[in-house]
């Protein structure tokens, strides 16, 4: 059992470095082209898909993510990008078409590029690793296909921020997503919640005042402007926190309204009580004349 272990041991990273195909190491002033396959003409019978995947980048640590590109070129040329740990400048990724009718990919490096490189093929009779080979040039006779579509799908950098179908990460963001999100609940922490509007010796104002301020400004105080929300976004804790704040001034607004109809009505009924009283005495007074009469 020690013996295995020991030998397990040494060989671990052999058998690491086995999982990719090949190693790029290029200077400042080094541009390879590393070959990553092939696809047959596109026709009905094409099935082919081509998965590359790259490790690192950069020789700076901050490029130690992965990158996997997923190539399929039935009824249209497809490519998709995974990108997790940290996306890297130092290559980029190229198709060309062969004068042989096939559609060859290579990586172009640029400056101070370190990485590996791995590729393989769905096609034939199974799935093969492919022979990634590198050179200073490129073979003649290729035609550059551009542009070329990349579709970014899944992107992470190296701080934990991560981007869904966006092609970089926002840095102040955790995460960034280009489409609509469904979810069941999603619950949002929020400091300095407004109760303080609560508070003895808070400044409502008035109602004249806030009429006054929105025809001026046709929105809310404290409120975003439609022009800055179409521009900023909108920030969810703090716009809840202000959409809170307002409906507690207008609940203190309603109290107060509530407080002077209540005492409007408790006037209008004791006024109601002395017109009574004035009605009946004048009834009372016409049909004393009467009797006397």
């Amino acid at each position: 059992m020690k013996k295995i272990i020991i030998i397990l041991f040494f060989l671990c990273p052999f058998l690491l470095k086995a999982q990719y195909g090949k190693e790029v190491i290029a200077n400042a002033s080094q541009q390879l082209y590393v070959y990553l396959g092939s696809f047959a003409p596109n026709d009905a019978s094409n099935y082919q898909k081509m998965k590359v995947e790259i490790l690192g980048g950069a020789w700076e640590s901050y490029q130690t993510g992965e990158t996997v590109f997923y190539i399929s070129n039935r009824n249209e040329l497809r490519i998709t990008k995974f990108t997790n740990g940290g996306l890297s400048d130092r290559y980029s990724l190229h198709a060309y078409n062969n004068p042989n009718g096939n559609l060859d990919f290579y990586l172009i490096t640029n400056s101070w590029t370190a990485m590996a490189v791995k590729s393989c093929m769905l096609g034939g009779n199974a799935i093969q690793l492919i022979t990634n080979t590198v050179s200073e040039t490129l073979p003649s006779g290729l035609v550059e296909i551009t542009p070329l579509n990349i579709r970014p799908i899944q992107t992470s950098d190296h701080d934990g921020n991560m981007a869904i179908n966006m092609a970089s990460t926002d840095a102040n963001y955790k995460l960034s997503v280009n489409g609509k999100i469904r979810t069941k609940e999603v619950k949002v922490e929020a400091a300095n919640w407004p109760d303080y509007v609560f508070e003895e010796g808070y400044d409502l104002g008035t109602l004249k005042g806030l009429e006054s301020y929105i025809k001026v400004n046709k929105h809310l105080p404290g409120i975003p402007s439609a022009k800055e929300i179409e521009a900023n976004g909108i920030a969810v804790s703090e716009m809840l926190k202000l959409q809170q704040q307002k409906i507690e001034e207008l609940t203190l607004h309603l109290i107060e309204k509530d407080k002077l109809l209540s005492i409007e009505k408790e006037t209008n009924k004791k006024q109601q009580a002395q017109i009574d009283s004035v009605i009946k005495e004048l009834t009372n007074m016409k049909k004393n004349r009467r009797s006397r009469s």
